[in-house]
């Protein structure tokens, strides 16, 4: 009997054991299709963590949006995002409240990008394309020509030039907006009227009169606008501020800056407070096409010009601007000038008695009474000459290193083959 009970009772024990072992399994899956319910639940209703949601702005700049989405990766996944396309400009699409990776996937495909991932980090490079597929502005051919552009910004003093009798008059052509010089340098010139009635004899003061034409003669001196440029400044009538020199690839814009890029802050899209930079001063940008028509060679240029500066204010910062654009057709090597381009300039300088004009205000005020603050009003325009040169393409240059060699090696022969024959003429002596 007690054996029998010891049998029974070590039967219940494994049925039991067994019983909370299935129990235990059951349970387990039980759970298991539950979470598989609720993930797969929030998979169709859209669900994603707000901690990956961004939002940006179309004009955020491409490192800007990278470093954003870097931070929020390395904090999910911990994987930086890390760019070296080499490119800054807008990233051009609105993000609004997107996941960071489809976001990424989308900016990078939107700026012609690839996004590969590591191990450890996220890069977002450009995409391996052939020659012949890259965009023109990746790739030239040996017969690509290209056009040399020569600028000279003069900035003129308009009251000095009224006080010395130098008048300016702008011509509005065809060719837009265009000056030339035509110097008279006597002081008084005659001229006969004839009436019916009588002949009167008018005296002119030496003036500047000035034409399309870029060139000009001075008495028995002759020269272009740049020459001009330099005679204005020896008469402290202005000063060159800058000489820009590039060479420009055929239907390719060329830019010259001479200025700063002042920053703004501004809010974008998503309300982050960020800054955005504004070119000013002068600015050129030229844009040369080559034709060739019945063997005459010409260039069409395209030049836009801005003269632009910032007035910080108190609620917002303005930026002044004038701006001219214009197409002109030069041919090899030659020039124009563009005119018209207005800067007033205020300038506030101490007046008075040395020393007792720079005393403090509560000193008895003695400053108010040795000195006063003298407004300076300058009003000044800026002239640009631009010229333009075709340069020989790839092949012709080569063709010239070439004939130069041949001509040094033919000279080289000839040198050698005088210097060889002198011993034997010496020993026939």
């Amino acid at each position: 009997m007690k054996k029998l009970r010891l049998n029974f009772q070590k039967k219940k024990s494994r049925a039991n054991k067994m019983k909370r072992f299935i129990f235990f399994i059951m349970i387990s899956f039980g759970l298991s299709g539950l979470n598989a319910q609720v993930d797969l639940k929030e998979k169709l209703s859209g669900y994603t963590n707000p901690d990956e949601l961004i939002t940006l702005s179309q004009l955020v700049p491409f490192e800007q949006a990278i470093d954003l989405i870097s931070k929020v990766s390395e904090k999910i996944t911990g994987k930086k995002v890390f760019s070296v396309a080499g490119f800054n400009g807008p990233i051009g699409f609105e993000i609004e409240k997107m996941q960071y990776k489809k976001a990424l996937m989308i900016i990078a495909q939107y700026n012609n990008f690839v996004v590969e991932e590591t191990t450890d980090a996220l890069l977002v490079k450009r995409k391996d394309v052939a020659a012949a597929e890259r965009d023109i502005n990746e790739y030239a051919g040996v017969e690509e020509k290209e056009v040399k552009i020569s600028a000279v910004l003069f900035e003129a003093n308009v009251y000095d030039m009224t006080e010395k009798g130098i008048n300016w008059q702008f011509l509005l052509s065809r060719n837009g907006l265009s000056v030339g010089g035509d110097f008279r340098t006597l002081q008084e010139e005659q001229e006969q009227t004839e009436n019916s009635n009588s002949q009167q004899t008018v005296a002119k003061p030496p003036t500047l009169d000035l034409t399309t034409e870029s060139k000009f003669t001075m008495g028995k001196f002759a020269g272009n606008a740049t020459a001009m440029f330099r005679l204005f400044e020896t008469d402290n009538l202005g000063e060159i501020i800058a000489r820009p020199t590039v060479s420009v690839r055929n239907g390719i814009q060329g830019r010259t800056q001479v200025g700063s890029d002042i920053s703004i802050k501004e809010r974008d899209f998503s309300g982050n407070l960020i800054d955005k930079f504004y070119s000013t001063g002068t600015i050129i940008e030229v844009t040369p096409y080559i034709y060739n028509q019945d063997g005459l060679e010409y260039v069409l240029l395209k030049v836009k010009v801005e003269r632009s500066s910032a007035i910080p204010d108190v609620i917002s910062t303005e930026i002044r601007k004038t701006a001219a654009t214009t197409s002109v057709l030069l041919l090899n090597g030659e020039e124009t000038v563009i005119g018209g381009l207005f800067v007033n300039e205020d300038a506030v300088s101490r007046r008075g008695v040395p020393v007792l004009k720079d005393l403090p205000w509560w000193f008895f005020g003695l400053k108010y009474i040795f000195g006063y603050d003298q407004k300076t009003y300058t009003k000044k325009e800026i002239i640009i000459s631009i010229k333009a040169e075709i340069l020989p393409t790839l092949r012709e240059r080569l063709m010239i290193k070439k004939d130069a060699f041949e001509e040094q090696k033919k000279e080289n022969l000839e040198m050698y083959d005088k210097y060889k024959t002198k011993p034997k003429e010496n020993e026939n002596k």
